[in-house]
């Protein structure tokens, strides 16, 4: 393409549908990635055996989730886009992490001091921290090549956002398998979960996403 032509295309802004609703694009992927997460888990782990009597709880832990999900969401979109401001959108994701820490204190607080460790740690290992990670590895793929289309600049901030909203969406399905309904266990590692996922993210994305 000679550099006229190429002057030209831009300046009639033909770009393709995707790349103007960058949000739908995204949307998509992180229901299409919470369905793979979702089938990922029923046929591996399989789901908690009481789910029907425990949907409320699985609720409230899902939601807590897609909260970290929605705060990296317009983040993610945001960098997608070069030179665009971030502007005050990093306080969602800051101010979900300070009510995280507030919650599992106020709740370890309220714990009789002999149950506390239990309370918190789930009587085991936390694998949401481990497994979360993997959940989110096919949302995060999406995402990536998704992103690339838009040649965003700052490359680890970016994968970062995608990380963490990938993260937001596998601990939404991870909700569904957990046993483990105790505050303190998921205001903890739900929230570690997912801030593991946004520093792989911000690893991969800094070479995944260079042009």
């Amino acid at each position: 393409m000679k550099t006229d032509d190429l002057i030209d295309l831009l300046a009639k802004d033909e770009v393709t549908p995707k790349q103007r609703r960058p949000w739908r694009a995204a949307v998509i992927a992180g229901l299409a990635g919470l369905v793979v997460a979702v089938f990922l888990l029923a046929s591996t782990l399989r789901l908690r055996e009481d789910l029907g009597d425990a949907v409320m709880m699985v609720m409230m832990k899902a939601g807590f989730a897609a909260a970290f999900a929605a705060a990296a969401l317009p983040v993610m979109l945001r960098l997608w886009r070069p030179g665009r401001p971030l502007g005050a959108l990093l306080y969602g994701a800051a101010a979900l992490t300070v009510i995280a820490v507030g919650a599992t204190v106020i709740a370890l607080a309220g714990v009789d001091p002999s149950e506390r460790m239990q309370a918190w740690m789930g009587g085991g290992f936390p694998w949401c921290v481990v497994i979360v990670p993997i959940l989110a590895m096919p949302t995060a793929a999406a995402l990536l090549w998704i992103a690339k289309q838009f040649a965003p600049t700052r490359l680890t901030m970016t994968g970062a956002a995608i990380g963490g909203f990938s993260g937001g969406v596998a601990a939404m399905a991870y909700a569904m398998y957990c046993p483990i309904d105790s505050v303190p266990f998921v205001a903890t590692w739900y929230a570690v979960a997912i801030g593991v996922c946004a520093a792989i993210g911000a690893l991969v994305g800094s070479r995944a996403l260079r042009w």
